[in-house]
């Protein structure tokens, strides 16, 4: 390879490079991320609720039963 078609090569590959890794911190960024978790959970919801209601349901029995267990356990 020519010298100048080599330092065209790196260079391209140097774009190539930042604009992935541009793109990869932009899908990682908090709000991104949490707009997708929020899109899936609504999806998810939608198609079957059943199973987050079950979690809900356990979520609020363990909440209760910690509540309960602190102020009857004998410390």
């Amino acid at each position: 390879m020519a010298r100048a078609k080599l330092r065209g090569y790196v260079g391209d590959t140097r774009e190539d490079l930042g604009a992935t890794l541009d793109e990869i911190e932009h899908r990682l960024r908090p709000d991104v991320m949490a707009k997708k978790l929020g899109s899936w959970v609504s999806r998810s919801y939608d198609e079957d609720s059943t199973p987050w209601l079950i979690a809900a349901g356990v979520a609020v029995i363990g909440g209760v039963a910690t509540v309960l267990w602190a102020i009857f356990a004998d410390d």
